[in-house]
């Protein structure tokens, strides 16, 4: 038997009437066989009653007490039990069968309690009303090892199982379209970005394009060399800029805490004269082991200092401003032809797009996810219910997800 998952329910539904169905005359038969069984308990108590009543005279008090209690206790659990007669359907039938479980426990118990101090007068109808009760607790054993054999309780909890399988095998149905079409989307993004790019790579191949991208990336390298070199005067410069610190004389506060925390823009706006000056009075400072660093350090900002005193501050300065004014020169011509704003609009354009890409591949493997672990419980699920039907149904399941 093959079933859609998105018929699922419907089948299990179908299955389940069917089978109710088909059980129904050997529910019914069975709930008359409780329900004879319980008349003839509901008999034998209330001859019981009428026993005791023929015995008076004979019997003693104690004793016709606990008889007409026995009798009238029984006669009560009775009533209530048939006041409920079911409807044929499982659902009601399990639900007799507990309240017949409990009134024959109830009966039992009240028999067993008044039983032995009475059966010695009316011994007869005693013991045929003890036969009754044992009769009733086998009619209720027969319907529910009846009901159990329909299996259909199992049938009812895969019914449940099936909703939840159902609904996951729909949400990854779900997901997988969500996939699909991210896919498609990226793929549009991936096509958009690769246009854009290869109209970025044929403006470059214009010769100011091409001088603005060399003569940044020159400054780059100049103001990366310039910080390398910088770098070993961290330590020293941070100790000196501390509060607690008293600075010499002729030593700028402000100078000493730009040169810290920015020290490419400091070597670039603070005269060379006070760098100098700053420089030398470092150098004093490190060489006098003021500042406690270690050999190490000591050694590495000595020279540092030297080479900064040598003349490579200046010809940074002089050279990070000669690039400047040709890349303003190139920019200006770039931007008089409209090169320049085509190219920033194609490089931002191709930045969004890039954004957007990846933006679309995080979500992606999101739902990638998602659709695995979902996966993962419909394989599960769906090879449980298989099992469970086969089980019930002695023959071959499949469910088509």
């Amino acid at each position: 038997m093959e079933i859609a998952v998105q018929h699922l329910n419907k089948k299990l539904r179908e299955i389940i009437a069917y089978r109710e169905h088909s059980h129904s005359r050997k529910f019914s038969a069975a709930v008359k066989e409780v329900l004879k069984s319980l008349a003839s308990v509901e008999e034998a108590a209330t001859n019981l009653k009428e026993a005791i009543g023929r015995a008076w005279g004979s019997i003693t008090r104690p004793a016709e007490q606990h008889g007409v209690r026995l009798s009238e206790q029984v006669l009560e659990a009775c009533k209530s039990l048939a006041e409920h007669r079911p409807h044929i359907s499982y659902e009601e039938l399990r639900k007799f069968e507990e309240r017949t479980l409990q009134v024959v426990r109830s009966i039992t118990k009240t028999y067993n309690k008044y039983a032995r101090s009475i059966i010695r007068t009316v011994k007869s109808e005693t013991s045929i009303l003890g036969d009754s009760i044992t009769a009733l607790n086998r009619s209720i054993n027969d319907l529910s090892q009846l009901l159990d054999r329909s299996n259909l309780r199992q049938l009812q909890l895969l019914e449940r199982d099936a909703d939840q399988l159902v609904r996951i095998a729909t949400e990854l149905s779900l997901r997988a379209d969500e996939v699909h079409k991210a896919k498609g989307v990226l793929r549009e993004l991936q096509e958009r970005e690769a246009k854009l790019q290869n109209d970025l790579s044929l403006l470059v191949r214009d010769q100011n394009i091409e001088e603005l991208s060399r003569i940044g990336q020159e400054i780059m390298r100049r103001e990366t060399e310039t910080l390398a070199l910088l770098e070993p005067l961290s330590k020293p410069l941070r100790k000196l800029d501390r509060p607690a610190n008293k600075l010499p004389t002729g030593l700028n506060t402000a100078t000493v805490s730009k040169l810290t925390e920015d020290p490419l823009t400091a070597v670039l706006e603070i005269p060379v004269s006070e760098m100098r000056a700053l420089l030398d009075l470092l150098r004093g400072l490190i060489e006098r082991e003021e500042l406690f660093l270690d050999q190490r350090r000591k050694q590495k900002s000595i020279e540092a200092i030297q080479a900064l005193q040598s003349g490579v501050l200046e010809r940074f300065r002089e050279d990070h401003s000669i690039l400047q004014a040709n890349r303003q020169e190139v920019l200006r011509q770039l931007k008089s032809s409209g090169i320049y704003d085509q190219w920033l609009s194609l490089r931002k354009q191709s930045d969004d797009v890039r954004a957007e890409v990846h933006q679309c591949q995080s979500h992606i493997t999101d739902l990638q996810s998602q659709e695995t672990r979902l996966r993962t419980v419909v394989v599960a699920d769906k090879a449980r219910i298989e099992a469970a039907l086969q089980n019930v149904l002695n023959e071959q399941v499949s469910i088509v997800v």
